[in-house]
């Protein structure tokens, strides 16, 4: 048993659900840590069944479970976080490699942006050590939505890899009380001149930018160049919703560490659950100013997740690099020493 056959969520204040589809000969122990190492762990309870329940009633801290099945022991822990005023907040650890080691929980998570944190919020986003911030949104974006600030001492690097699509930047530039009807005048006026493209075509097309632009490419070597360094972690990496742009940086650094392509995908994939409900409030938005099916098609295209929107860039990546590694020290000018710098930091021995 290995840490992708048992998830835990927080179904409810201090309610911590556990779950796993494989059958097992020994009851589960599990010890709860307040360190991503597990370490100075306190033992819980025993799950005997494919699903457990326990309430822990004086957290204070974000939890970690060790779990021991008789002949291993490792840790889990929530995927996406309860942060009020967030919908999209997650934690990259315990994702195993090709070469069986495994991604370090606690040391990178990847969001929306903190400007919608509540107050209980940021107290809980204060209290997982942040010392970086990695911001991909335009200045426009950052100048209309500033972040709340987590702590004075935590350093953002504001890097915006200009890898949207046309209709978006003219979004961000936009107010904040005419974004929407910006947006869809942008794209009405598209359809009338016939330049409107495939919806599909034009997320795809983004997905390849990211890969091919040298604005992209500097950004996302520079991110990767303040990730290897341990004295900038943990880090957040954000941008307005924590898909296109955040889920970009993110395949790039676990493809790096060894994340099969599968388990990135489905990492990727997260987005599309996290934000269902965003979506359809969304759309409703969206729906009130037109009501031409065309446009709300391209509209809901652009805030959709699917998984061939980040498969365009690892295919574009493997077809033309080979691989990850290749890539980085191609393109994104990252040597030997950074690569094993990254692969030491983020994966347990």
């Amino acid at each position: 048993m290995n840490s992708y056959d048992i998830s835990v969520k927080q179904t409810r204040k201090n309610i911590f659900t556990f779950h796993t589809n494989k059958l097992f000969s020994h009851p589960l122990q599990i010890s709860l840590s307040i360190f991503p190492d597990g370490r100075e762990s306190n033992f819980i309870g025993t799950m005997k069944n494919q699903d457990a329940e326990f309430e822990i009633p004086k957290l204070t801290k974000r939890p970690y479970f060790l779990i021991d099945d008789g002949s291993n022991s490792f840790i889990i822990a929530e995927r996406t976080l309860l942060i009020d005023g967030l919908i999209n907040f997650r934690d990259i650890g315990g994702y195993i490699t090709k070469d069986g080691k495994s991604t370090k929980w606690g040391m990178m998570y990847r969001g929306d942006q903190i400007h919608n944190a509540e107050d209980s919020g940021i107290k809980y986003l204060q209290q997982l050590s942040i010392k970086t911030i990695i911001d991909y949104r335009s200045n426009d974006e950052v100048n209309k939505y500033p972040n709340r600030v987590i702590n004075e001492n935590i350093v953002t690097y504001n890097m915006d890899p200009s890898a949207h699509t046309a209709e978006v930047a003219a979004q961000f530039a936009s107010s904040k009380d005419h974004e929407d009807v910006n947006l869809i005048d942008n794209i009405i006026k598209q359809k009338n001149n016939g330049e409107l493209k495939s919806n599909q075509e034009t997320v795809l097309k983004e997905y390849r930018n990211f890969v091919k632009s040298k604005k992209s490419q500097e950004v996302y070597g520079r991110m990767l160049k303040i990730a290897r360094n341990p004295n900038n972690v943990a880090i957040i990496q954000h941008c307005r919703g924590g898909k296109d742009r955040t889920g970009y940086g993110i395949m790039l650094l676990l493809g790096i560490l060894g994340v099969p392509k599968d388990i990135i995908i489905k990492d990727y994939m997260l987005t599309k659950t996290n934000r269902t409900e965003r979506n359809e409030a969304k759309m409703n938005r969206y729906r009130k100013i037109t009501d031409d099916q065309q446009v709300l098609e391209h509209l809901y295209a652009l805030i959709d997740t699917k998984e061939e929107f980040i498969e365009e860039s690892i295919n574009t990546i493997e077809n033309e690099y080979g691989n990850f590694i290749s890539y980085a020290k191609k393109e994104l000018k990252l040597n030997d020493r950074d690569i094993s710098d990254l692969q030491q930091l983020y994966l347990t021995k």
